[in-house]
């Protein structure tokens, strides 16, 4: 998905509509992530040039990841449905500006980079389909989830001040 300046000043009203399906099974942006990989994504949008250096993307992202059970380590596919919105530029910008604007490098616009990290930020940090009875445990411990409730316990060497009542006059 690599666009040149001439595509903007070729196409209707400098917007070009999107609509492709994608799939990434190797990539070296995935080896850094927790998603293994995205065997379908439809991408959905346009990328407007202003006619001058500028072109605003706005992509609705819906598809497939695979990432790894947290507990077990096997694939799971997660469904994720997300939008994203940058600003590129054929120029150079100054680099004191409000807006986050992406300088185009050799005259070619590659939107893979915005559709993977858009992604990405999806993905979730820790998943598992692994019911809550058959967590991990062993002698003395156990897996706990952020969901399950904990029991104030009192520590033992305070219980004994329990005994103790004191006057409150």
């Amino acid at each position: 998905m690599v666009f040149t300046k001439n595509d903007f000043l070729n196409a209707n009203d400098s917007i070009i509509q999107i609509d492709e399906w994608i799939a990434v099974e190797e990539n070296d942006l995935l080896h850094q992530t927790q998603v293994k990989s995205i065997p379908e994504v439809h991408i959905t949008g346009t990328l407007q040039f202003d006619g001058d250096a500028l072109v605003y993307s706005d992509l609705d992202l819906d598809g497939k990841m695979i990432v790894l059970d947290s507990i077990t380590n096997d694939d799971i596919e997660v469904a994720f449905d997300t939008k994203s919105q940058e600003t590129y530029s054929f120029d150079p910008v100054d680099e004191d500006a409000d807006e986050e604007i992406i300088v185009v490098k050799k005259n070619r616009l590659d939107i893979k980079p915005e559709i993977f990290q858009a992604i990405v930020y999806e993905a979730p940090m820790s998943i598992t389909l692994l019911p809550r009875s058959q967590y991990p445990k062993g002698n003395g411990w156990q897996l706990l989830s952020d969901q399950d409730e904990q029991e104030e316990k009192i520590d033992p060497r305070w219980e004994k001040l329990n005994e103790f009542k004191l006057d409150e006059d």
